[in-house]
């Protein structure tokens, strides 16, 4: 018994001992990155999902050195601590094995991650706090005061008219979060408080005091979501087959008609394709999540009496690679920037007819940004 705990040990401080040794060889060593599929690439390129380009990287590292100079001895203590830990030898497969243990461990209810949920049926959820609070909107406990409502819809109300005054149409759309239409694989520890969530809130508010076309197209996802998937199992985002739910919402709230999902043609790409919440929860790599189908909307079998000989400019967040895929059949020219990449000037570059302002569910706050009325 002693010498089998004697081992024990001494395995174990062999682990502690070697794992950062070897961060520090593979650190100095040159280094090859892990390469996604060009299939992957493309299909993360396409929905917003993709890693920030190399110069975008290049720009934050220069940043980072130059806030560097100003930072004290313990900061730069800690932010060394961080980034060895983040760069530590087999991070992300330890990282997959103790996702993969407690998956085991409890009966496939439950991972261990920090920014993911499994839900039921092999559902992801985001659970993040960083990057919106997706499980508050769920929970219905980080309401808007009054006084946000009515800024952020002031907000869109003068977007509105600057570019009617332009000759531009505005309409606004806030996808509504996974958790959202897909209450039912929520697992049953996350309770909701109120199940008015902050984009329902919202858009309540918006309609019950403008005249704006501002959709948050709940109902008509939950209303299809038995007769396809519309958003992927593990990731965050809906697919293409969403996405044209999610359009025609918009369609029918502008100019009055819609089409249904029935009546347009989808290609299936792939049936093994892994998402964002996949990856995030260090599962990216293990077969076992190769789950979700890709559809890739035909546009030509688009109801040609919906086609609009106009030029479209979506400004949304990732959610508008396949929302700004879908209006390829509708309209004439289809222009996808995002928000925080728009520039007053593109009104000039793209002369647009028609603006979409897309945002999700879990940055509804930012429809009270005046991005699409500052001139720089």
């Amino acid at each position: 018994m002693k010498n089998r705990d004697k081992w024990i040990a001494i395995v174990f401080l062999a682990f502690i001992i070697a794992l950062p040794l070897a961060t520090a060889v593979r650190n100095v060593l040159p280094q090859q990155e892990e390469q996604r599929s060009s299939e992957q690439q493309a299909i993360l390129e396409n929905n917003g999902t993709a890693s920030d380009s190399d110069e975008t990287q290049e720009d934050e590292a220069q940043e980072a050195q130059a806030d560097a100079s100003a930072e004290t001895w313990f900061t730069s203590l800690q932010n060394a601590v961080t980034g060895f830990t983040e760069g530590l030898f087999g991070r992300t497969k330890l990282i997959a094995f103790n996702t993969e243990l407690t998956s085991l461990l409890t009966g496939g209810t439950y991972i261990e991650s920090t920014q993911v949920l499994l839900g039921k049926n092999n559902m992801f959820f985001y659970k993040t706090q960083l990057d919106g609070q997706p499980l508050w909107d769920y929970m219905g406990i980080n309401h808007f005061t009054d006084a946000e409502l009515e800024a952020i819809t002031a907000n869109m109300v003068a977007t509105r008219a600057h570019l009617e005054s332009m000759g531009i149409e505005f309409y606004a759309i806030c996808v509504p979060n996974k958790e959202i239409v897909y209450e039912e694989n929520m697992p049953d520890t996350i309770a909701r408080v109120n199940e008015v969530s902050r984009g329902q809130q919202l858009t309540e508010y918006v309609n019950e005091n403008t005249e704006l076309v501002f959709i948050y197209p709940k109902d008509e996802l939950i209303a299809n979501k038995d007769d396809a998937q519309l958003y992927y199992l593990t990731d965050t985002h809906c697919n293409q087959k969403g996405s044209f739910v999610i359009m025609q919402a918009l369609f029918e709230a502008v100019y009055g008609a819609s089409a249904p999902l029935s009546s347009v043609s989808f290609r299936t790409d792939a049936t093994d394709y892994v998402g964002d919440l996949a990856y995030i929860a260090g599962l990216g790599s293990t077969g076992k999540y190769k789950i979700d189908t890709v559809y890739s909307f035909e546009k030509e079998s688009a109801d040609e009496s919906q086609y609009h000989d106009q030029v479209l400019l979506f400004v949304g967040d990732s959610f508008g690679g396949f929302l700004s895929t879908i209006c390829k059949g509708y309209y004439k020219e289809v222009y996808w920037v995002y928000p925080d990449e728009f520039d007053y000037g593109m009104y000039e570059e793209y002369d647009p007819d028609v603006v979409i302002w897309e945002r999700a569910e879990r940055y509804c706050e930012k429809f009270g940004d005046s991005i699409l009325i500052t001139k720089y």
